[in-house]
């Protein structure tokens, strides 16, 4: 082989040398940086496209502030943050009086802590639990309180007063609802009627309002 073929053979090689340093030490950096760059603004794209969708939400609720308070409001009338046992006796008088049955006895009996509606199920507790929904709702500040009312009038008339009481202010959950013939002025017990519904009868609900404390 001659000295010029040597030299060209050379600076091929050199030329490959420089090329593939440039490369590793230049271009494939450069590319990276970009690459990662990209992925960075990708990302930020995304985000912003996220965060626009909580602005927008967050702006619409805003919008319907009022009637969130009113919301917030209705649902602290369901459940106070305290027994408030005066306001729903007075919901029951009205109740009763706007159906036309008389009031024989409210009792309140002492709260119990909630219990999610599993461990009810599982432990035989008789104490009713609705349906766990949020985890916030907890044994320390969800209470349950047994209430028994009894009434006397119309069978028709007591199962009116019975559908209010559960559509009422207060939310209640109803348990059990027993009836008998109510006495008669000589002391006499009827038989209650179901069909006709004018059939005076002595009935008592049972179930449970409810707390959540602040």
């Amino acid at each position: 082989m001659d000295k010029g073929r040597i030299w060209i053979a050379g600076a091929v090689i050199v030329i490959f040398v420089l090329i593939g340093g440039g490369w590793l030490l230049g271009i494939a950096p450069q590319l990276s940086i970009a690459a990662a760059a990209n992925n960075d603004r990708a990302n930020a794209i995304v985000s912003n496209a996220r965060n626009q969708l909580v602005l927008a939400k967050l702006k619409s609720d805003y919008q319907n502030i009022d009637a969130l308070k009113n919301q917030l409001l209705t649902l602290r009338e369901a459940v106070p943050p305290k027994a408030d046992i005066s306001t729903f006796v007075t919901e029951l008088n009205t109740l009763s009086a706007a159906n036309k049955v008389t009031m024989k006895s409210i009792t309140i009996s002492d709260a119990k802590p909630y219990t999610p509606a599993s461990q009810t199920r599982s432990t035989g507790s008789s104490t009713a639990s609705p349906p766990q929904s949020n985890p916030k709702i907890t044994t320390s500040n969800f209470v349950v309180v047994p209430v028994q009312i009894s009434v006397t009038g119309d069978y028709g008339r007591i199962l009116s007063f019975v559908n209010d009481v559960q559509m009422g202010q207060r939310l209640i959950l109803v348990s059990s609802l027993t009836t008998i013939g109510a006495t008669d002025a000589k002391g006499v017990k009827g038989n209650p009627s179901t069909t006709g519904g004018s059939q005076k009868v002595d009935s008592t609900l049972g179930g449970f309002i409810y707390v959540l404390l602040n």
